[in-house]
């Protein structure tokens, strides 16, 4: 091995073969980092493009859009909100490691940050954005009381988004189909055929609540009452479930009483009654949509505490009944009667509420909805 090393050594390199290898070696590193400069370019201009496509989804879904339909909603259809934030996560995390990049490289550092800033910046108001849009209006769950009279007149609450101006063309139950009634004082300020924004209000900010009246008789509200879903039509035919309970008024078999309400608190109501008859009472009743959401607590006959674990209860005329009930925490609009019922009739009072419109009440309805 020594003896051929030896011989390696003695062999003569001409000075100007020597010269052109380091020339080409000299010349095979410029081309090798040539080509790497390249990469971090063709990243910036991916990420720059990706960004550009995310930032561009939200100005087309923030913009005006008077007749959005099934089109305009199919990326948010196929997209959740983890996934349009993970999206811009990813882009965020790829500029902020181009950033650093070009900062060590020597790119001034106040042009670079202030770029990246501003895409980041972008980006996670898009994120934000998107995450809060709704693909379709949802309807607040309600429950109304009508009575039995030939013509009955109610109201449906729908939340839809700022940018989003379809309006309700009708309501649909199976067979059945209401067109929706305006109200004569908004005649004047109809656009295209709704009244937009004249039905709109409790504004939040990224959604409205508007509401759509309708009117139906008799017969109508009997094959709505019985049918299992209801639906309102938009202006482009999109079809949004409306989770609608609508009861008679027990105004034909009422115990006669004299009725008086104090409030607890924003989640408890007391009612109390004082019979006109001896009657007895074995449940408690409440509309078939309300049933899980407003719970009678407990009730009160000569100062002694009751729960429905008691019933039937046998009360005298005269006695003054007091009934605790319980309103759970959930978006519920309702226009109805609550309290007792018996073989002898019912002890009711109305309950009419309205729920407050706020982000955690949109999460809520979409919850349900979902």
């Amino acid at each position: 091995m020594s003896d051929f090393k030896k011989q390696m050594d003695q062999i003569d390199i001409p000075k100007s073969l020597h010269k052109r290898s380091l020339q080409g070696i000299e010349q095979a590193r410029k081309e090798q980092q040539k080509s790497q400069r390249w990469l971090p370019k063709i990243i910036t201009i991916a990420v720059t493009l990706a960004a550009g496509g995310f930032i561009a989804l939200s100005i087309e879904q923030g913009g005006t859009n008077n007749h959005q339909g099934a089109s305009t909603t199919l990326v948010q259809e196929q997209f959740s909100s983890y996934i349009y934030w993970g999206i811009a996560i990813l882009c965020i995390s790829i500029i902020l490691l181009i950033t650093k990049r070009k900062i060590e490289s020597g790119s001034d550092k106040v042009k670079t940050l202030g770029v990246a800033a501003v895409l980041i910046l972008l980006l996670g108001n898009s994120a934000l954005f998107l995450q809060h849009q709704l693909v379709n209006p949802l309807v607040i769950p309600t429950s109304i009381e009508v009575n039995k009279d030939e013509q009955n007149g109610f109201e449906i609450r729908y939340i839809t988004n700022h940018n989003d101006h379809r309006y309700v063309k009708f309501l649909q139950a199976d067979d059945v189909i209401l067109p929706i009634a305006y109200f004569t004082s908004k005649q004047d300020n109809l656009i295209n055929g709704f009244y937009y924004p004249y039905d709109t209000y409790q504004s939040l900010r990224y959604q409205y609540i508007r509401d759509a009246y309708f009117q139906a008789d008799l017969s109508e509200i009997e094959k709505i009452m019985a049918s299992k879903d209801v639906y309102l039509i938009l202006s482009d035919d999109a079809k949004i479930k409306a989770p609608l309970s609508l009861n008679f008024y027990q105004n034909d078999n009422q115990v006669p009483h004299q009725s008086f309400r104090a409030s607890r608190d924003q989640d408890e109501h007391v009612i109390s009654f004082i019979l006109e008859q001896d009657a007895v009472f074995d449940d408690f009743y409440v509309p078939p949509l309300l049933e899980n959401q407003i719970i009678l607590k407990e009730f009160i006959v000569n100062n002694q505490p009751f729960t429905s674990k008691n019933f039937p209860i046998s009360l005298k005329k005269g006695q003054r009944i007091e009934l605790i009930i319980q309103f759970k925490d959930s978006p519920f609009d309702m226009n109805a009667s609550v309290g007792l019922s018996g073989p002898d009739g019912y002890l009711l009072t109305k309950v009419f509420s309205q729920v407050y419109f706020t982000e955690s009440m949109v999460k809520k309805v979409r919850e349900m909805n979902e």
